[in-house]
C-alpha cells in the first residue's frame, strides 16, 4: 500500500495564521479594542483593505539616545507606551517586545550591560547592534509564552522602552 504524507506547507500556513491571531488577541488584551482598531488594525493587510487608505504611522516615543551605562537606574515604561513604539510586526527597529516582558513594565531596574554585538545562535554569525539596547539586572525571560522554555535568557530592551531615573 502506498502511504501519502500530508502536505506540510498547508499546515505551516495554518500555524502562521494561528500565531498571528494569538498576537492580535494579546495586543487587544494590553491596549484595548478601541486602541487596537485605531493604531494596529489599519497597518495590517486586512485593515488596509477595510479602510482603503495607506497605513498610519505609529506615534513614537520621543527619546534622544539615553546612552545608558551599567549601574544606572531605569524604569520600564508601561505596556501601552511601549506598544505605541511598535510596528505591525510587534517590533521596534527589528527587536520584538515579547509577552514575557510585560510583567516588568512599570518596575525599576539597574542597567546590567549595554549591547553592541550578539551571536545569532542559528548561524553562529556575530552581528552588530546599531540601535541602543541594554540588558537589565534580574530581568530574564520566563519562557511561558514559548512553550515553557527554561533557558532563562536575558530580555533585550531598547532605550526607547526605558525611562532614566534620577539618582
Amino acid at each position: 500500500m502506498k502511504a501519502t504524507l500530508p502536505d506540510a506547507r498547508s499546515a505551516l500556513r495554518l500555524r502562521r495564521y494561528w500565531w498571528t491571531l494569538k498576537k492580535y488577541v494579546w495586543y487587544i488584551s494590553i491596549i484595548g479594542f478601541s486602541q487596537f482598531a485605531l493604531r494596529i488594525l489599519p497597518t495590517t493587510t486586512l485593515g488596509r483593505y477595510m479602510f482603503k487608505k495607506k497605513s498610519q504611522t505609529h506615534k513614537r516615543i520621543q527619546s534622544n539616545d539615553l546612552n545608558l551605562q551599567p549601574g544606572e537606574w531605569v524604569e520600564v515604561r508601561s505596556a501601552k507606551e511601549i506598544f505605541t513604539t511598535l510596528d505591525k510586526k510587534g517590533k521596534l527597529k527589528g527587536l520584538a517586545f515579547t509577552p514575557e516582558m510585560v510583567e516588568y513594565c512599570g518596575k525599576k531596574f539597574r542597567v546590567y550591560k549595554r549591547l553592541s554585538q550578539i551571536i545569532i545562535e542559528a548561524t553562529g554569525e556575530l552581528r552588530a547592534i546599531k540601535s541602543p539596547t541594554v540588558l537589565l539586572e534580574g530581568v530574564f525571560c520566563s519562557g511561558k509564552a514559548h512553550g515553557n522554555c527554561d533557558r532563562s535568557c536575558f530580555c533585550f530592551w531598547r532605550e526607547a522602552w526605558l525611562r532614566r531615573l534620577s539618582s
